[in-house]
């Protein structure tokens, strides 16, 4: 295994730099992608997705919607500097699989549907592409 690091320090087998922001900025995209259509049409995206009974009192659903823009945000702002925003990857992970934890629950129980199941699924991807930045970008002086 080639462990040589490159100029800017980082182990070369860990892929493109500029690859690794880039896939930041498209988990930013894809969280306030899902979040907006919940936040301004919840009942149409609740329908959508299986989701029995329709939420009434939308209350929680925008308030989801908003925190999902939030982390969407984040992940952008990681993508122009993953280095400087590693705690926000980290809190990214936690975030996406208590998502997909939830999600997965609820479809096991029958409460949601296949389509809401494969939605968090997407966390779930999302979830490993950070982990794998962590593991092949560990903190300076910190073995991976």
């Amino acid at each position: 295994m080639n462990l040589s690091t490159s100029a800017a320090g980082l182990p070369v087998r860990s892929g493109s730099f500029s690859g690794w922001r880039l896939m930041f900025r498209l988990a930013g995209v894809f969280n306030i992608a899902v979040a907006i259509p919940l936040w301004f049409a919840p009942v149409a995206v609740c329908t959508l997705f299986g989701f029995e009974p329709v939420p009434v009192d939308i209350l929680y659903t925008d308030l989801f919607a908003v925190l999902v823009i939030t982390f969407g945000i984040g992940y952008w702002r990681v993508g122009a500097n993953p280095v400087r925003n590693r705690v926000m990857i980290e809190k990214g992970i936690i975030g996406k699989l208590l998502v997909v934890l939830v999600g997965y629950q609820h479809f096991l129980a029958g409460t949601t549907s296949l389509p809401f199941a494969a939605l968090v699924t997407g966390d779930l991807v999302w979830a490993f592409f950070f982990w794998r930045y962590l593991r092949t970008h560990p903190e300076q002086g910190r073995a991976a």
